[in-house]
C-alpha cells in the first residue's frame, strides 16, 4: 500500500500479518480500539486530575506502541508524564491534551486509512 504514513510502523503490520487481510483487519480493528481506549482514559484522568488513571492508560497501551512503531505517540505520552511529574495538573497540561489530541487523531486517520 502506498501512502505517507508517519505515526505507525505498517511494515510492522505486514511481517505480523503475512499477506492475511483478514487477520491484518483484525490487527487493526484492534489498534483502533487500543488507541480510542487511550484516549478516552487519558483525557478523562487530565480532566479528573487523575494521575492514577493516566498511568493505567499509559501502561496498557505500552505493548501496542513499541510492537506497530507507534514513535510519535510514544513521545507524547513520555512528554505528558515528564510534564506531570515535574508540575503536576499546571496550566501547561491543556496545550499538552491538544497535542495528545491531534497525535491520536493523526493515528486513527492512519489505521483507518490503511484498511
Amino acid at each position: 500500500m502506498e501512502g505517507n504514513f508517519i505515526n505507525i510502523d505498517f511494515n510492522k503490520i505486514e511481517e505480523i500479518v503475512e499477506d492475511d487481510l483478514d487477520f491484518r483487519n483484525q490487527l487493526l480493528g484492534a489498534i483502533e480500539v487500543a488507541i480510542e481506549e487511550l484516549e478516552s482514559a487519558y483525557i478523562k484522568g487530565i480532566d479528573e486530575a487523575d494521575l492514577h488513571c493516566i498511568k493505567q492508560a499509559r501502561h496498557k497501551i505500552k505493548p501496542t506502541l513499541g510492537l506497530f512503531g507507534l514513535k510519535r505517540l510514544t513521545h507524547i505520552l513520555a512528554k505528558g508524564k515528564r510534564m506531570l511529574e515535574e508540575n503536576g495538573f499546571d496550566n501547561k497540561i491543556e496545550a499538552h491534551l491538544t497535542e495528545f489530541k491531534e497525535v491520536t487523531k493523526a493515528v486513527l486517520y492512519e489505521v483507518r486509512s490503511y484498511r
